[in-house]
């Protein structure tokens, strides 16, 4: 069973500085880096101080009860990591772009991003949304746990991520949605490595791995580096640098580098670090080994294979060492580290999976929504529901709901009113009538593209999903239950 009696993060002391934390968090999250997106700013255009976080859903949001496992895709879990990676990467310097047109401007961004204020507000908001985030994790650890059980957890997780993305791949190529499907894949992994990357580089440099040998460590550059992700992000049109298609990032994925930020930040979880270092690694090595399967043509010749078994065998190694040096104890704390790796994989193969399975089978979402429509009027007119009236060019910043949702646009005048989207590239084009339903927790965001445009949002009951499945043709239920 979990050992509880030390969890790494636990909400609870900080419940009483909620009022403090959220005036600060507000005040952190009104600088002007931060405001929603403009309708040009789906791509940021290599602007790393640019990081929409849509400030206005922190005046409804509460931070009261912290994120559950089973939360992870839904709103407070997506402002939390996107607040954690704008102050985490406060601290990671990049210099201005070069040959800006006016370098004075492009300097004074750069000074307001790296300010004092943000430093401080960050530094202060830090713990309480870490534990508000995270308390979920870090009750993996097992007091006793051997050498060899490590081993055998950190092979089942190879295999779980192998076996993900296999059948993702076959997901997306059945609905013909593959070169989109890794677009969308490789800004949640390619775009995202430089910062788990330098999460852990920096505590490296800080000693906080001194206590293993050098070639036994987690290797935090090679697969992050990995040349094929390069080639394939280029395949794809996802070549910019971090944090362009910060729109696009799942929470799940912020998660990963904010996990090893909060270990990394805090020298006392160094052994912790070390644990959740080498599930990152495994992640990326089973990412490769399937990528490489799936798209042989963009393996280099004379590639070598990945190699797994040297992850096994350098993690065995490293464990070993602890149990020796420092027991039963540091053992235990490297497990706590793994675990919440561990479980954070898990948690973000169901998250991608959802979010994949929605975009690579948007038409039957389309039809569903029509089906559903039609069930409202007959059934239940006064459903709940939003309505919201948006002018011409009115950009709506990536989001989330907490409940499954229709788009249903009343009216606009004739052709497209609204581009909606779920991806990068992605412009669904909706006009009068048209209809779409967005399950709890899928990422998406829209564009009027008319004078004015009213649509309704309905609230549907997950029962009413759940009998929709089970009426769908077998071909769409497979693919709506393929990463559940």
């Amino acid at each position: 069973m979990a050992d509880n009696s030390s969890a790494l993060f636990d909400f609870s002391p900080y419940v009483a500085q909620r009022e403090e934390m959220l005036a600060l968090i507000r005040e952190f999250a009104s600088h002007h880096a931060f405001r929603s997106a403009a309708v040009e700013e789906l791509e940021l255009d290599e602007d790393y101080y640019r990081r929409p976080l849509r400030p206005e859903d922190l005046e409804f949001l509460q931070f009261k009860k912290p994120v559950p496992a089973d939360r992870v895709s839904r709103l407070p879990s997506l402002a939390t990591q996107r607040l954690l990676m704008s102050l985490n990467e406060v601290g990671i310097a990049r210099a201005p772009k070069a040959h800006a047109t006016d370098a004075v401007a492009e300097f004074a961004r750069f000074d307001a991003f790296y300010g004092e204020r943000n430093q401080v507000l960050g530094a202060r908001i830090r713990p309480f949304l870490e534990h508000y985030g995270f308390t979920f994790l870090g009750s993996e650890g097992r007091r006793g746990e051997t050498v060899a059980r490590y081993e055998e957890r950190l092979r089942a997780v190879l295999e779980a991520e192998q076996k993900f993305w296999s059948d993702m791949f076959a997901l997306l190529m059945r609905n013909d949605y593959l070169i989109e499907g890794l677009r969308f894949i490789m800004i949640q992994r390619y775009s995202l490595a430089p910062s788990r990357r330098k999460a852990v580089e920096r505590a490296v440099a800080a000693g906080y791995f001194d206590f293993v040998e050098p070639a036994d460590r987690p290797e935090t550059s090679t697969p992050a580096k990995d040349p094929m992700l390069a080639r394939v992000a280029e395949f794809v049109g996802a070549t910019q640098r971090e944090h362009s298609y910060w729109q696009f990032y799942l929470p799940t994925s912020m998660a990963k580098a904010n996990l090893l930020y909060a270990l990394g930040t805090r020298p006392d979880r160094a052994f912790q670090l070390l644990g959740a270092t080498f599930t990152a690694e495994a992640e990326a090595l089973a990412f490769s080994a399937a990528l490489a399967k799936a798209c042989p043509h963009l393996v280099q010749p004379g590639s070598a294979p990945v190699d797994t078994d040297d992850l096994v065998a350098r993690f065995s190694r490293a464990l070993a060492q602890v149990d020796n040096a420092y027991g039963a104890e540091g053992l235990y704390r490297v497990g706590q580290g793994f675990g919440a790796g561990e479980k954070l994989a898990e948690r973000g193969r169901w998250d991608l999976g959802e979010q994949l399975k929605w975009l690579s089978a948007i038409d039957n979402y389309i039809e569903w929504a029509e089906k559903i429509a039609t069930r409202i009027e007959a059934e239940c007119p006064e459903i709940d529901r939003e309505t919201f009236i948006e002018p011409r060019d009115l950009c709506s910043t990536t989001h989330v709901h907490n409940d499954h949702r229709l788009v249903v646009i009343r009216s606009g005048g004739v052709g497209t009113q609204m581009l909606f989207w779920g991806n990068l590239g992605m412009r669904l084009e909706m006009g009068e009538g048209d209809k779409v339903l967005i399950p709890d927790g899928r990422l998406h965001g829209s564009t009027v593209v008319c004078p004015e445009c009213t649509y309704d949002q309905p609230i549907i009951p997950e029962e009413w999903i759940a009998e929709l499945l089970e009426g769908a043709p077998a071909s769409a239920a497979a693919t709506a239950a393929v990463a559940a």
